[in-house]
């Protein structure tokens, strides 16, 4: 049997009947997690911290990165072989250890994903404001984020064909500001850096060290996810035991690709490095408006803000397919509300508002302040940590799993390791602990900022780990 009967058969042997739309073919379910990681939006945002923070140098830290990601790709293809199910992250780990630990990297990824809506449209707002020529304040920023949220929640709640649209309109888009940025830079009149400066690690205070390299390697790992969003849709996917880890494995190497491409072509066609770098904020607008000039930077800016909403559109298709996933199974209160499928685009539209409703909730957290401390800066803090520890979770209860017997799904033209299974989900889950360890790592100790990641992780793990232990779970 093929085709969507054949999927949905095989949705029907998993404990559930068909609810949402098939229609995701290769292309679609590439370009929601390539849009979900969005490098040209990773590289706007994050080359100046890198530059600052372990010179020219920290694009070394993109390999290791890409590499350690693609042992946890490798590990979520084949439990997205054997599940291919709405909700994925959830699903896997509830099926391979049980609903209690289920719910609990459900609770860590999910709020981990409502957070990156709001941390998109938040970090899109001052680049719009630029565009539209607003000042950009704390009001302009709250207003114009939640402006961007009501836009792509539109979208999604119009169907995962609107979705696939704008996605791949992301893609194009991402395309083509890397070709554009790239060769701009590459092709100007005045003459590239030679290439040795990309192993140099001179930084405003002088040369970094391992210390500051490993920070500097952060703005390598705040880039290097939403790959598994491609899986978080499998249920609307047509053939998803093929497609979803094709989409997977060629996200995050894509990425890799357009990410490496445009680090070396900013880096090589900075006229001066030390100035970006003293300015990590304005860093790429003053290599980009020196190169092309005031226009042209008007117009990459356009693109990049389709980027940016294609990226946040992506997520908010991952955190709805979550929780309409939990809804389903019961594991929320107003389950009943929220699993619920709109009759004509046959998408989970109550999960779409609701995600929408806790993301306005995150951007309207920019007005609270703590002290020196904003608590949208807090809640912010999480997006990124959030996400690995929900990762390594599902290495781990991988391994756990087949400690006691599980054994991967294997059939001809599907994803398999083999007899590697095992070796890479170790490999995977000691990557991913360091990562972990790096990413909340306070630097300097004496700098209240710099605990800001691990108080973020600590606020959002402890009150699910209370929850996991005192609600009943049948």
């Amino acid at each position: 049997m093929s085709g969507a009967t054949g999927d949905d058969d095989d949705l029907e042997r998993l404990g559930y009947k068909p609810e949402l739309a098939r229609t995701l073919d290769l292309l679609a379910s590439f370009s929601i997690a390539f849009s979900y990681i969005s490098p040209v939006v990773g590289v706007y945002t994050l080359f100046g911290f890198g530059l600052s923070s372990g010179g020219p140098a920290y694009l070394w830290s993109l390999p290791v990165v890409v590499l350690g990601q693609l042992l946890v790709v490798f590990v979520f293809c084949e439990l997205a072989v054997e599940y291919p199910l709405a909700g994925a992250l959830y699903q896997w780990a509830r099926r391979l250890v049980g609903p209690r630990y289920g719910w609990f990297v459900g609770w860590i990824y999910g709020w981990a994903l409502v957070i990156t809506i709001a941390a998109i449209d938040l970090g899109a707002a001052p680049y719009l404001a630029e565009l539209l020529g607003l000042p950009v304040t704390r009001t302009t920023t709250c207003l114009l984020a939640t402006g961007l949220l009501v836009a792509h929640t539109a979208i999604n709640y119009e169907g995962v064909r609107g979705t696939a649209f704008i996605t791949k309109a992301g893609l194009v888009t991402e395309v083509v500001a890397t070709l554009a940025i790239a060769g701009a830079l590459f092709s100007g009149p005045a003459p590239l850096r030679p290439l040795d400066t990309l192993f140099s690690r001179a930084i405003p205070g002088g040369f970094a060290d391992g210390p500051a390299l490993l920070a500097a390697s952060l703005a390598m790992a705040w880039i290097f996810f939403g790959f598994e969003s491609a899986a978080d849709v499998a249920e609307e996917v047509v053939d998803p035991g093929r497609r979803v880890p094709r989409a997977m494995i060629l996200s995050l190497l894509g990425a890799a690709v357009v990410t490496a491409v445009l680090v070396v072509a900013l880096i090589l066609a900075a006229p001066d490095l030390d100035a970006a770098a003293a300015k990590p904020a304005l860093a790429i607008p003053m290599i980009l408006e020196a190169r092309l000039g005031p226009a042209l930077l008007k117009g990459l800016l356009v693109l990049l803000m389709f980027a940016y909403l294609s990226c946040a559109g992506a997520a908010q298709a991952a955190a709805a397919r979550l929780t309409y996933s939990y809804a389903r199974d019961g594991m929320l209160p107003g389950s009943g509300w929220l699993r619920r499928v709109s009759a004509g685009h046959k998408v989970p539209a109550n999960a779409t508002l609701f995600t929408a409703a806790l993301a306005l909730v995150i951007v309207a957290l920019s007005y609270v302040d703590l002290g020196e401390v904003n608590v949208n800066a807090l809640v912010v803090s999480y997006a990124v940590v959030g996400i690995y520890l929900s990762f390594q979770a599902v290495v781990a209860a991988r391994i756990l799993a087949a400690a006691r017997g599980w054994k991967a799904r294997t059939a001809p033209g599907l994803f398999s390791l083999g007899r590697l299974g095992t070796p890479v989900a170790w490999a995977a889950l000691a990557y991913g602990t360091a990562m972990i360890v790096n990413l909340c790592w306070p630097r300097p100790v004496d700098s209240l900022a710099s605990w800001l990641t691990l108080a973020a992780a600590l606020t959002i793990v402890v009150p699910g780990l209370v929850i996991v232990r005192t609600r009943r779970f049948d």
